[in-house]
């Protein structure tokens, strides 16, 4: 059977907050994000091919990255946008037209896995569009100008939404050739969903899924594979 996803791996940040190229750094593993997603998706049968979007400045980069993996499904970089939106339509564009289903996902979560590609792609199947997330468990309050409280938020009602999201493809299209008429900026690819008003399914995942925002992020991620490479089982000798 044919593998029903094309994948698209956001790569094309300036890493702003985080004052390094994170996408690109290696870990004390000797893998960057970059690879550690590449890497996972990669080993999901539900993908079929992978298109890299990453900065003009570093295409050379991310080509001498990928040509030292050893990955067994085509794969393609190419040069991103102004805003993630812009990105993410350049990676939509240069994917082969016979996937069914699209997978957007941001490479500073390098600890996606094969599991939450499943499920995310099984809730997709059910309605179209399918991300996943986790309902918050901090007090939500909104803040003024002068950083005054305005309101405190009904948290039972919020969740904080991750990647991978996977969408059918005709509806990714007509979401974001509507995106474009109307001029609008979205921070992630559901919210083109919604715009166009299709429900998007939300996948609760309990496990690890960290987006590196901050240099904390970077010290946890760290953190958190060597934690992982520790409970790896050793092959025998």
């Amino acid at each position: 059977m044919k593998a029903p996803i094309g994948s698209i791996l956001v790569a094309a940040g300036q890493s702003r907050r985080m004052g390094f190229d994170k996408i690109f750094k290696p870990f004390s593993n000797g893998l960057c994000p970059l690879e550690i997603c590449l890497c996972t998706i990669s080993r999901s049968p539900l993908v079929g091919q992978i298109i890299v979007v990453v900065s003009k400045e570093n295409i050379q980069n991310a080509e001498e990255k990928v040509s030292g993996l050893s990955l067994d499904k085509p794969l393609k970089v190419v040069m991103g946008g102004k805003e993630r939106q812009d990105s993410v339509y350049q990676g939509f564009l240069a994917l082969d037209e016979g996937f069914e289903y699209v997978m957007i996902h941001d490479s500073a979560r390098p600890f996606v896995t094969e599991e939450l590609i499943e499920n995310v792609y099984r809730a997709a199947v059910e309605v179209g569009a399918a991300i996943c997330g986790k309902p918050c468990s901090d007090t939500l309050k909104e803040v003024g100008a002068q950083a005054q409280v305005l309101r405190t938020l009904d948290r039972s009602k919020i969740w904080t939404v991750q990647t991978p999201q996977i969408f059918r493809r005709p509806l990714l299209q007509k979401a974001y050739l509507e995106l474009y008429s109307q001029g609008k900026i979205v921070t992630d690819d559901a919210s083109a969903i919604e715009m166009i008003g299709k429900d998007v399914k939300v996948v609760h995942y309990m496990g690890t899924n960290l987006k590196m925002t901050m240099p904390e992020d970077w010290e946890l991620a760290e953190l958190l594979l060597e934690k992982k490479e520790r409970l790896q089982p050793r092959q025998r000798s």
